[in-house]
């Protein structure tokens, strides 16, 4: 018998997700519907298993959803325009290193970039649209995007430290050539 790690001796006794505690509990000797194992579940046990499954799913749904403007979307949606062949769903190497150095911009790390392309691609390979609801399920699974890191000088600024700078080195080249 598991227990659950940090309860009391009796408490959380199982392992099981809930629906299959319900499944088991006839065969969990000492448990209290041993004697209806012959019997089977009863049609309100069936009911309320089936809805238990009915809102986790609901949950997990909500959970998953994502933002149209949410970098792994529009990266899916640029990888979904680049792959080739219909049902096969080619990825030319030339487009792979392309769609990666987007993603790197959109502030996808390599690895996140692709799996949202084998996510893409294993959709339109099962007969899916590649943007249908099978991707849309398994893209907000991949880590967030995060925007790249501005530099902390403006642009102006440092333009103006390579200026001095090539005006020191200029005149160090100077000195050097005129002694």
């Amino acid at each position: 018998m598991l227990r659950l790690v940090g309860a009391a001796s009796g408490q959380g006794s199982t392992g099981l997700p809930k629906r299959n505690v319900a499944r088991m509990a006839p065969r969990i000797v000492g448990s209290p519907a041993a004697g209806a194992a012959e019997r089977g579940p009863s049609d309100a046990a069936k009911r309320a298993a089936l809805d238990l499954e009915l809102e986790v799913a609901r949950e997990n749904r909500q959970a998953s959803s994502i933002d149209a403007l949410d970098g792994r979307w529009v990266f899916a949606c640029r990888v979904a325009t680049s792959i080739e062949g219909g049902r096969a769903a080619i990825l030319r190497p030339e487009a792979r290193e392309r769609l990666l150095a987007q993603a790197n911009r959109l502030g996808l790390r390599p690895f996140d970039a692709n799996l949202i392309i084998a996510i893409v691609q294993d959709s339109a390979r099962c007969g899916h649209e590649p943007l249908g609801l099978p991707t849309a399920e398994r893209v907000p699974l991949v880590r967030p995007a995060h925007p790249p890191q501005p530099s902390s000088l403006p642009v102006p600024a440092r333009m103006a430290i390579a200026a001095v700078v090539g005006i020191v080195l200029a005149a160090i080249m100077v000195q050097w050539v005129v002694s």
